[in-house]
């Protein structure tokens, strides 16, 4: 049997909405987190390294750098069970210290700049496959997606 010839699909846009409801666990204030010196001492070895850049480095780049809670967010700290943290990332946390150390650390911190983190473009705003494909996008073309907010929209949605 002959094969079909594949056919392409031709590029398009599509609008899709979502509303999301984010639970966040109690949680102390970042500046009373005991261990918040150690996120000041890692975007300190960061400038000092020359390294106080976006890690995306690419067209879309804007606004200053920005530390990023990489694989957990400082907020969902009380909600995350580090076993589970540590066998999906090959870690070993031997005390709830030694995890809450890993959270500040640079093992869950990357530098990006405020495009790639809270707004367009960024991790924040974008579901994590499409801010893959973002984060990953060649240069010259379209980005694969960007956050519009409610304001930005006309009657119909779009």
């Amino acid at each position: 049997m002959a094969s079909q010839p594949h056919r392409m699909v031709a590029a398009h846009d599509q609008m899709l909405t979502l509303h999301l409801s984010q639970h966040v666990e109690e949680h102390s204030p970042r500046e009373n987190d005991p261990h918040y010196h150690l996120f000041e001492q890692a975007e300190a070895r960061l400038k000092k390294q020359g390294l106080w850049k976006c890690v995306i480095d690419d067209e879309l780049c804007g606004g200053q750098p920005e530390l990023h809670h990489s694989h957990v967010e400082f907020s969902e700290i009380n909600s995350t069970d580090p076993g589970k943290v540590a066998r999906a990332l090959g870690l070993h946390f031997q005390t709830d210290d030694a995890f809450q150390q890993w959270i500040e650390g640079p093992g869950n911190l990357e530098v990006l700049c405020t495009n790639h983190h809270r707004t367009r473009y960024g991790i924040h705003v974008l579901p994590e496959p499409l801010w893959q494909a973002v984060r990953f996008h060649r240069a010259g073309i379209e980005a694969p997606a960007h956050f519009v907010p409610a304001s930005g929209l006309g009657k119909d949605g779009s």
